[in-house]
């Protein structure tokens, strides 16, 4: 069987359940557009399917509408940036600027890895078992990375509180840490 009559067979097979998979995931355009993306990842990667292949294109499928989703949240914070719509809830300028500071500090405290599984779930969006493939870890590993990495960081955010606390010529920043 050549590859386009393989490619068909496994189409006709598996069409169906991959739309109703994406329909119960998303409105229908979105839904429509995953189910093509995930045809076209079949396509390219027609050697890599398993015997089993519809587990791997519900796979592929979910990555791709979590890329939509994804890529319209962005869309809309654009969008609310660019119109200048303030959130329900402003906070005042000065006091986001000292908060943003604080964290960046405490971030660049921690080691690469606890600050890297911090980024990647936080700041990227991904979820524990896509930041893992990206680690190129298990999402059991990672999970552990990410706990411990939350701890540390709570840790170092608590001890600038502490350290801001005390008065001026009490102690040096270096020694409270």
């Amino acid at each position: 069987m050549n590859r386009e009559a393989g490619f068909r067979q496994i189409y006709e097979a598996n069409y169906d359940r991959v739309l109703a998979y994406s329909l119960r995931r998303a409105e229908p355009q979105d839904a429509q557009d995953a189910v093509a993306e995930t045809w076209l990842v079949a396509w390219r990667r027609f050697e890599d399917l398993p015997d089993e292949p519809l587990p791997w294109l519900l796979g592929v499928c979910r990555k791709a509408l979590s890329n939509k989703r994804r890529s319209q949240g962005r869309r809309l914070a654009l969008h609310e940036r660019i119109a200048g719509v303030a959130p329900l809830h402003q906070r005042d300028h000065a006091d986001a600027v000292g908060e943003r500071s604080r964290i960046e500090a405490a971030l660049h405290n921690l080691k690469e890895g606890d600050r890297e599984a911090l980024l990647l779930t936080a700041w990227e969006g991904l979820k524990p078992a896509e930041a893992a493939a990206a680690l190129n870890c298990s999402a059991r590993t990672f999970s552990v990375r990410l706990h411990r990495a939350k701890a540390r960081l709570a840790k170092e955010l608590s001890l600038g509180e502490a350290v801001e606390m005390l008065p001026a010529k009490s102690v040096p920043v270096e020694e409270a840490r």
